[in-house]
């Protein structure tokens, strides 16, 4: 099959490709949402990832295809730069050249995001690199298993769509997407409502500070929702997270399972301080000597859980740093307490 020439680019079949695919895809996550008694089917929420981000990537393209009156200049800023190659001046020195012509294949989020920059378009991009995290990764899951995540996913992308084709395409969003635009407003109207009852929840259930920004980033083991508050029964028993480890349980908004928050959250410090033995470095976390959780954190020598923090930091005589377990040296390091042992 022939591919088009980027020299005829159709900035307007960009455009209502962008609007069909958000639609799609708005489409999609409704029926992923809904049981199967009801019409509802899971199987579709790995759709509706896919149809959102590319209708999201095809307004960006359509964007900048408008920074250029000319359709060949507006089509060399939608798809993909030659490669520059070195070659001999033939005097000793190098040129470099364009191996070829623009391809046929449109530029990727990376290269859009340069191209923004170049010209001024403001885009969070840290949410779009979540978003494309979160796209990538569900491409390797069962949707059936992520549906919670699903969810979050088009909560999040709602105010960049909505800043966008407000301040950029100066267009209105409830006019452009019609229903699908209201769909996602409700949605998101839900999902910051629950949001709230979750960090009010929280606030009052004894969360170790130092932990409170792994409790942001602690998600449902079963659907892969943000959307944790604390159990009512763990609430009504007056536990408190820091204190009643293994007690104290969650309860997902979106599915209803139950499990450990304490578990959640230790899980997404690990997983933010990935180890590799095969490195040959030290173990970025340890167990805490004080409160016997998995929290202590090497680098900076304290315990995310208790705040535990070390005695002695460095020896006293050669200004070595110190561990956890050269505490017991007082203040010594270990070749140093060797020595002092034999005198």
């Amino acid at each position: 099959m022939a591919h088009p020439s980027p020299a005829v680019l159709d900035a307007t079949k960009l455009f209502d490709n962008a609007l069909t695919s958000i639609r799609l895809g708005i489409e999609d996550f409704e029926l992923s949402q809904k049981v199967r008694e009801n019409g509802g089917d899971p199987a579709r929420a790995l759709s509706a990832v896919r149809n959102l981000f590319a209708g999201v990537l095809l307004l960006f393209k359509f964007k900048l295809a408008t920074c250029a009156t000319d359709p060949a200049a507006a089509a060399q800023l939608v798809f993909m730069p030659p490669e520059i190659l070195p070659r001999g001046d033939g005097v000793g020195g190098v040129i470099w050249l364009p191996a070829g012509k623009f391809k046929p294949t449109t530029i990727d989020v990376a290269t859009i995001e340069k191209r923004f920059k170049a010209f001024a378009i403001e885009v969070d991009w840290g949410v779009i690199r979540k978003l494309q995290a979160c796209r990538n990764d569900l491409e390797h899951l069962h949707p059936a298993n992520t549906l919670g995540e699903v969810a979050d996913f088009v909560s999040e992308l709602f105010p960049v769509l909505r800043d966008f084709v407000q301040t950029q395409l100066q267009l209105s969003p409830a006019l452009l997407l019609g229903e699908a635009w209201e769909s996602m407003l409700n949605h998101h109207r839900f999902v910051e409502s629950m949001a709230e009852q979750c960090r009010v929840g929280w606030a009052q259930s004894g969360v170790p500070e130092r932990m409170q920004a792994w409790l942001e980033e602690s998600c449902c083991e079963e659907c892969g929702s943000t959307l944790v508050a604390p159990h009512p029964d763990s609430l009504k028993a007056g536990l408190q997270v820091e204190n009643d480890t293994e007690d104290f349980e969650y309860l997902c908004l979106a599915c209803s399972h139950s499990g450990q928050i304490a578990e959640r959250m230790l899980e997404a410090l690990s997983d933010a301080h990935f180890y590799d033995p095969s490195d040959g470095e030290d173990p970025p976390l340890e167990e805490c000597d004080v409160c016997g959780i998995s929290a202590y954190l090497t680098h900076d020598q304290s315990c995310q859980w208790c705040g535990a923090e070390l005695t002695y930091s460095q020896c006293v005589i050669c200004y070595e740093g110190l561990g956890q377990d050269d505490q017991r040296n007082r203040g010594l390091c270990s070749y140093h307490a060797n020595l002092a042992a034999k005198d």
